[in-house]
């Protein structure tokens, strides 16, 4: 498939996914969305939940992308300023990438296929951020006593679902008051605190 042709059809499956859910989206609807025939829709992807997959797949490695960008510039020994990075990388990536972002957190988790892609293709972005929050426990930044994986769980829970709801209610992520906010819980709720 083009890269043209996958941008078209992925920015109009995440539309209208994110606008009807899963359920009342059909292909024809994405394909009149996406501008693309629907021979080439099929011909790309054979069924509905083949194109979802698609979608939170590729919406998934964006986000993965985008926080490897703003962390991976930061040294590994500064936890804090990565840590500040990181949720950076979360809140332009909620802002810019609202529809995915609504989709990730939407009634997609009703169904036990959803969840189970859902939790699949979210599996790459919580191994790196496990992994982050892995070697700042080796090196002594994060207490000893905590768990990894349910760190990670809350980290990110705590940004999706305060982000999206600021952005429900109008609010822009680039507000000062919103990102002090955000970020000051989240360090706080790590333990780490001005140095």
């Amino acid at each position: 498939m083009r890269a043209k042709t996958k941008e078209l059809i992925f920015q109009g499956a995440l539309k209208a996914f994110a606008e009807k859910g899963y359920n009342e989206t059909t292909m024809d609807q994405i394909s009149e969305l996406c501008g693309v025939a629907k021979g080439t829709l099929y011909y790309n992807f054979k069924t509905k939940e083949d194109l979802y997959i698609f979608v939170m797949e590729s919406g998934v490695e964006r986000f993965i992308e985008k926080i490897r960008d703003f962390v991976e510039v930061i040294r590994p020994d500064d936890f804090r300023q990565r840590v500040i990075r990181l949720i950076e990388a979360h809140l332009e990536f909620f802002q810019t990438e609202t529809d995915f972002c609504r989709l990730l957190l939407s009634k997609a988790w009703g169904t036990q296929e959803r969840h189970y892609t859902i939790r699949h293709v979210l599996q790459k972005y919580f191994e790196f951020l496990e992994s982050q929050l892995q070697t700042a426990k080796d090196a002594g930044k994060l207490p000893s006593i905590i768990d990894i994986r349910t760190t990670a769980s809350s980290f990110f829970g705590m940004l999706a679902f305060t982000t999206m709801r600021t952005i429900a209610y109008g609010q822009s992520l680039d507000e000062p008051a919103v990102r002090y906010s955000v970020q000051s819980l989240a360090l706080h709720a790590l333990g780490i605190f001005e140095e």
